[in-house]
C-alpha cells in the first residue's frame, strides 16, 4: 500500500470521525451520553419488588453474614444467571417459613444496592469513554486542519517531515477512534445486562415469597 493510499484512507476515516463528533452519531438524547439506549441514572426498587419495604433492610443486610455471602455469590455477572437463580432457591428453601419475608427482603436489598452500584460505575465508565472519544475527535480535526494548511508536495525537507509526522498521527488517531466506536454497542449494553439480571433475580425472590405465603398443601382440605 502506497503512502498516498494510506493517507487517503486516513483522511476518509478522519472525515467520518469529525462527522460523528459534530452530529453526535446516532443522536443520543442526553448530552455526554453516547448510547442509543435512554440513560436511566438509577434503578427503581419499586419497579421490580412488590414485597416488604426494603428500605430498612438496606441498612441491615450486610450485618447478616449468610445474606452478605449469598449476595456476593449471585450478584457478579461472571456467575451464569441459571446458577444464581438456583442458588437463591436453595437458600430460600433453608429459611424458616416465618423468617422468609424478612430474610428475602434483606437479600433483595443487598442485590439491589450491589448491582445498582455496579451499574452506576459502568455508566460513569461509558461517560469517560465518550469524553475520551470527544477529545480524540478534536485532535483528529486539528491534525486534519494542520495538514490542509501544509503544501501537499513540499520541497522544504522540514515541511515534508512535519507533514509526514502529521499523516502518521492522523492515521493512528483515526484508526484508534474507529476501533473504539466499534466497541460502543457492546459497551452500551452493559448497564442493560446488569438491570435485566437484577430483575431476573428479584423475580426469583418474589416467587419464593409467594411460595412461603401459600398455605401448605394439606391445609384447608376437608376430611
Amino acid at each position: 500500500m502506497t503512502t498516498a493510499t494510506r493517507l487517503a484512507g486516513a483522511l476518509l476515516l478522519a472525515a467520518s470521525v469529525v462527522g460523528l463528533a459534530s452530529t453526535g452519531g446516532a443522536q443520543p438524547v442526553t448530552e455526554g451520553w453516547p448510547c442509543i439506549q435512554v440513560l436511566q441514572p438509577q434503578l427503581s426498587a419499586g419497579a421490580m419488588w412488590t414485597g416488604p419495604d426494603p428500605a430498612e433492610a438496606a441498612g441491615t443486610w450486610q450485618k447478616v453474614p449468610e445474606v452478605e455471602a449469598l449476595v456476593g455469590r449471585v450478584a457478579p455477572r461472571s456467575v451464569p444467571l441459571e446458577e444464581a437463580e438456583a442458588e437463591l432457591r436453595r437458600f430460600a428453601a433453608g429459611i424458616d417459613r416465618e423468617q422468609v419475608p424478612v430474610v428475602l427482603t434483606q437479600v433483595f436489598a443487598g442485590l439491589f444496592e450491589t448491582m445498582d452500584d455496579e451499574r452506576t460505575e459502568i455508566i460513569r465508565g461509558i461517560r469517560r469513554f465518550h469524553d475520551r472519544q470527544e477529545l480524540l475527535a478534536e485532535r483528529i480535526e486539528a491534525t486534519t486542519g494542520a495538514l490542509d494548511r501544509l503544501d501537499p508536495q513540499p520541497a522544504d525537507p522540514e515541511t515534508a517531515e512535519r507533514r509526514q509526522d502529521l499523516e502518521a498521527q492522523l492515521a493512528w488517531d483515526a484508526r484508534l477512534f474507529d476501533e473504539r466506536e466499534r466497541l460502543l454497542p457492546a459497551v452500551c449494553e452493559q448497564p442493560v445486562i446488569v438491570e435485566r439480571r437484577l430483575f431476573a433475580l428479584a423475580r426469583v425472590l418474589m416467587d419464593e415469597l409467594a411460595r412461603a405465603d401459600a398455605p401448605p398443601a394439606d391445609e384447608g382440605q376437608g376430611h
